[in-house]
């Protein structure tokens, strides 16, 4: 009894020694690797400061009455430039590496452009006599889709843009004809595209550049009436008729973007 005992208990040792090699040989399966990829999705609030070019093309006219023709005196294309300081809002969404997103922005800005007319020999625009125009915020709505990189996503944007613009019209007196002076503000639609890149320095605090072109339709400025001669007769009667402006503006900006993040931060992937 005790002999055979022995060997069963040598061969459940020979068994475990073989099992235990076996084992041993067997490879053993690696542990997931965990990569943090970072989410776009969340809205956000932030500043933002820049540079701005501004183009413009400008008319000035004056229409017909009695014997007097209507008249127009093309200023040319000018350039101004300002500084842009404000802030933005918006939200994204994230599916994929796609992210979609809505935001919106302001900025105060002051660009101003004065011409003086010089040289002129066209009736009746008298030399001396100044145009202004002058801007001190603008802003935007616009959508955005971008390409996400974990942290760096480049997106392009696009949207509806608004600005202010002051018109002031100093017509100079050409005797016996009398001067005016005007003064019109209106809010500019336009259409404002660019694109951007933006990184997520954390979780919760990106930092971003975007570039945008914009543009404005042409707008009318009203003159008022504007002295175009005089009817001599009996007496010296002045003769005015209705002025106006037409100005087209374009412009370019770059903006650098700070944002804080509220929402989901980082998602966690396995591979």
């Amino acid at each position: 009894m005790l002999r055979k005992f022995g060997w069963a208990l040598a061969a459940a040792a020979s068994i475990a020694a073989f099992g235990s090699a076996t084992a041993a040989d067997l490879p053993v399966k690696a542990r997931p690797v965990v990569v943090p990829v970072y989410n776009w999705t969340g809205c956000y609030i932030g500043l933002s400061a820049g540079g701005k070019g501004i183009g413009l093309d400008e008319t000035v006219h004056t229409t017909a009455v009695g014997p007097f023709a209507a008249a127009a005196l093309d200023l040319g294309r000018r350039e101004a430039d300002t500084w842009l300081a404000g802030g933005q809002v918006g939200c994204n969404y994230q599916a994929g590496n796609w992210v979609f997103g809505v935001e919106a922005d302001g900025h105060a800005q002051r660009w101003s452009q004065t011409d003086i007319l010089a040289g002129v020999i066209l009736a009746p625009f008298v030399n001396g006599s100044t145009f202004d125009l002058h801007s001190d915020w603008q802003a935007s709505a616009r959508g955005r889709i971008g390409y996400a990189m974990n942290r760096t996503l480049f997106y392009g944007t696009a949207g509806a843009a608004f600005t202010e613009v002051r018109s002031s019209t100093n017509w100079l007196p050409n005797p016996p004809l009398p001067g005016v002076f005007t003064n019109q503000s209106k809010t500019l639609t336009g259409v404002t595209v660019g694109a951007g890149v933006e990184h997520a320095v954390t979780d919760n605090f990106t930092l971003g550049l975007e570039g945008r072109y914009s543009w404005y339709e042409r707008t009318r400025f009203d003159l008022g009436l504007v002295p175009v001669g005089v009817i001599v007769g009996a007496a010296v009667v002045p003769v005015f008729a209705p002025g106006y402006r037409d100005v087209k503006i374009e412009t370019g900006e770059i903006l650098v973007k700070a944002n804080w993040k509220f929402g989901p931060t980082a998602v966690v992937a396995r591979y």
